[in-house]
């Protein structure tokens, strides 16, 4: 996804892993002379199939059609970066939506990124086949002659870091979407991954209003709790000092990196920042966080804890890594097992008014689908005025002068009803060409 509120894109580093390949700063995702090439391994390739399910699947990639660009209504542009870019789309057949992840070729031969392109598809179907409440799931893929493409699950409640812009997190709030990071790092240890790039662009709220880790490009697998590695990958602000070090660096990086997304939801504010990214650097390996008084110590001691420079004795660190994280004060009131199984209600709460498709522009080349647009819909009711609608901060950021929102009480995002035709995104279609 796209790198919101100057956070640095991931770095071009290469360490001692040469197969592996770091994400680039350019948005180009198209090519003068498109490349024809077929890759029989990224074919029409549904999840469940390559994993050997039988039976009926509920998987939006149909197991036993072809699958082509074809088959989506392609809508709004949700993220972009080095990679390509991320649509929002529409599956003709069963109108469910979905996210398409699209790879130009050309771009991934030129840069030698191929073998990264089949891991992260390995890695996300490996995920996928887990099934895991707080990690997106792959439907997916298939490929044009231009392009590769994942069809990914649709996560509308849009990344942490857009989410943050618009309210103000209590401690519970950030004790809730700690413990399904937690929990999705868990998994993904216990399988041997260790993600690398966990940021709060990369955690993305679904539509019940729980959070989910998505973006596996930089993740590495195969890996267990004593191994080490030295590639220089990730995002500059997340990195924990053992990367920049280059000792050689393991899942406990991971752990560093939530500590650092802790402290932004509730600091709106890197504990670590400087332009510079040599003085970056000299910051996460030898400056200490300053907390403020007015928060608890519970999560103070669990930042700083994460936030250790030395590893070896950071919060989470070994094999017991996620069971002593949870068994953290901070985490007295968390019932892991109902929020393993999402019975508890999320502090906000997803509520699907419909995707609209728009055809009345005869130059739009695919129906559009809605944009998501963010309301708070918990509000204090005035004396005179009835709640019929909620106070739209995004993308429209207007405010209305009738309602007042309760800080205190769970609130809603709610879908707009407004919707734009594709040609509001100029050259949308063109990476299709």
């Amino acid at each position: 996804m796209s790198n919101n509120s100057g956070y640095i894109d991931p770095i071009q580093e290469q360490g001692s892993e040469p197969e592996e390949a770091t994400k680039d700063d350019g948005n180009s995702t198209s090519s003068s002379h498109p490349l024809v090439l077929d890759i029989p391994q990224f074919g029409s390739d549904p999840c469940d199939e390559t994993q050997g399910i039988e039976g009926p699947s509920n998987s939006l990639v149909e197991p036993r059609s072809p699958t082509s660009l074809e088959n989506f209504n392609l809508g709004q542009v949700l993220g972009e970066g080095g990679f390509g870019r991320v649509f929002l789309a529409q599956n003709k057949n069963t109108k469910q939506l979905c996210a398409i992840k699209a790879l130009e070729k050309a771009q991934i031969l030129e840069k030698g990124n191929l073998n990264s392109v089949f891991k992260e598809k390995e890695i996300l179907q490996r995920i996928s086949h887990a099934a895991h409440p707080f990690l997106i799931t792959l439907h997916g893929t298939f490929q044009t002659d231009s392009h590769l493409f994942y069809a990914m699950e649709h996560l509308p409640g849009g990344d942490m870091c857009d989410f943050l812009n618009h309210v103000e997190l209590q401690e519970p709030d950030v004790m809730f979407y700690t413990a399904c990071v937690v929990l999705g790092l868990e998994a993904l240890h216990q399988i041997g991954i260790v993600h690398r790039d966990l940021k709060l662009e990369n955690l993305l709220l679904d539509q019940e209003g729980y959070l989910k880790i998505v973006d596996f490009g930089l993740s590495k697998d195969r890996f267990g709790y004593s191994d080490r590695t030295n590639t220089m990958c990730g995002t500059r602000t997340y990195m924990a000092p053992e990367i920049y070090m280059k000792i050689g660096y393991g899942m406990a990086a991971d752990w560093w990196a939530l500590g650092v997304t802790v402290y932004i939801m509730l600091m709106y504010e890197l504990p670590f920042n400087d332009e510079d990214p040599i003085e970056l650097m000299k910051s996460i390996r030898y400056d200490e966080i300053e907390l403020p008084e007015d928060l608890s110590e519970d999560v103070s001691n669990f930042i700083y804890q994460l936030l250790e420079k030395d590893p070896e004795y950071r919060l989470g660190s070994g094999e017991a890594g996620a069971e002593m994280i949870k068994e953290h004060p901070f985490f007295r009131d968390m019932d892991w097992e109902q929020l393993l199984h999402r019975k508890i209600r999320p502090p906000f709460v997803l509520n699907h008014q419909g995707h609209l498709e728009s055809l009345n522009d005869p130059e739009c080349q695919a129906p559009a689908l809605t944009p998501l647009a963010v309301a708070v819909a918990h509000v204090r009711r005035s004396k005179e005025e009835d709640i019929e609608d909620g106070l739209y901060l995004y993308p429209a950021q207007k405010k209305s002068e009738k309602y007042e929102t309760e800080r205190r009480q769970p609130m809603e995002i709610l879908f707009s009803d407004d919707y734009h035709g594709l040609c509001s995104i100029p050259n949308l279609l063109v990476m299709f060409i």
